[in-house]
């Protein structure tokens, strides 16, 4: 697992204590933080010079998608930080990582490690992070199941296609198919 010393966290959340605790969960794992920065102006200046970001997900009314969309084209690594109810995000981030607020500091640098080691490489290190999705997407959690094993089966029927994605993409790509296809069946 890749360690945090020397890399570059960027912090972009709108209240101060939480920005500074945060921090400083990354400070003890010897990262340099790039912020903390409380709006996305002053965010998305120096985001291009991180390793990976922390993004709250409200800034005082604005929306950091738009930083998120600039992330995900220059491949840097991020996670939502939110204490706000996480359907909120746009399904294209549904492979994204996500804290809930407050987080416990071992929670934090662990995810960061992870997604810095360039996601998970097989199903089964996958399918937890699917399966949460599948519970954001859909409120009932047998239907959530049903749409996760809706999505493996199409993963099994379909080539791997890796190209631009890595394995938690492309099993979430299949899994929005896979709610458009079959909404009906698997909420009932």
């Amino acid at each position: 697992m890749q360690q945090l010393a020397g890399k570059r966290i960027l912090i972009v959340e709108d209240d101060y204590l939480v920005a500074w605790m945060l921090a400083d969960h990354f400070r003890s794992a010897e990262a340099s933080i790039l912020g903390p920065y409380a709006t996305l102006d002053a965010a998305e200046c120096h985001a291009f010079g991180a390793d990976l970001a922390v993004l709250d997900v409200n800034l005082r009314g604005e929306q950091v998608f738009r930083l998120a969309d600039r992330l995900q084209r220059a491949r840097i690594p991020f996670v939502f930080y939110s204490g706000r109810d996480m359907a909120e995000i746009p399904a294209r981030f549904a492979d994204v990582a996500r804290l809930g607020k407050p987080c416990s500091p071992d929670e934090a640098v662990s995810l960061a490690r992870a997604e810095l080691d360039g996601q998970e490489t097989t199903v089964d290190q996958v399918l937890p992070r699917l399966r949460v999705s599948a519970r954001l997407l859909v409120p009932d959690s047998l239907a959530a199941d049903r749409l996760v094993e809706a999505t493996l089966k199409l993963a099994l029927e379909e080539e791997m296609d890796l190209s631009g994605t890595t394995l938690a993409g492309w099993l979430h790509q299949l899994m929005a198919r896979a709610l458009e296809a079959r909404a009906h069946h698997l909420l009932n």
